[in-house]
């Protein structure tokens, strides 16, 4: 069974005079981020492969989720991710090798929000895919193309932009 943790990115400071691809996380998006990383690290979702947009902002995010994580994945940096579309985003799963049972994929909306409902069903219920939270996926195929054609489970869905900043279980 192979999982996919799809991540929007942490919250982001609104400007940057260096431009969109430069906005790093607010103190609340690294910490949300954080915890969404703690999340992972307690429910045993360690991904072997870790593939993030180039913005500043979702490598910012990985950089605080793994850094919950005790096993660190291999990261990829994907210059696609960055104003991808549900094509894109199909085409990259497609190329993932199928000795990554584990996938996490970091990037931004309306296209993370609309690959989640493409791969667990047109009349999914996700709506909002607010910043930061995590849409975990199970799928039952051999290989990552495979699954890019949908028939995936959503398992869970958690947004961490809600969470209480003291909350210790999501911390």
């Amino acid at each position: 069974m192979f999982r996919l943790l799809l991540i929007r990115h942490a919250e982001a400071e609104a400007r940057t005079k260096q431009g969109d691809l430069a906005r790093p996380l607010t103190k609340r998006g690294r910490a949300d981020a954080m915890r969404l990383g703690h999340y992972c690290a307690v429910s045993g979702l360690i991904p072997e492969l870790a593939v993030t947009s180039p913005a500043l902002r979702a490598r910012d995010t990985l950089d605080a989720v793994g850094g919950e994580l005790l096993q660190k994945p291999v990261c990829n940096i994907e210059e696609l991710l960055y104003d991808s579309d549900l094509e894109t985003l199909c085409d990259i799963l497609r190329g993932i090798p199928a000795s990554v049972k584990t996938l996490m994929i970091i990037g931004h909306n309306p296209g993370l929000a609309e690959f989640a409902r493409f791969l667990i069903g047109g009349d999914a219920p996700l709506i909002h895919f607010p910043a930061p939270c995590l849409a975990l996926i199970g799928f039952a195929r051999d290989d990552w193309g495979e699954a890019a054609r949908g028939g995936g489970q959503l398992e869970c869905f958690m947004n961490f932009s809600c969470e209480p900043a003291d909350n210790l279980l999501a911390r």
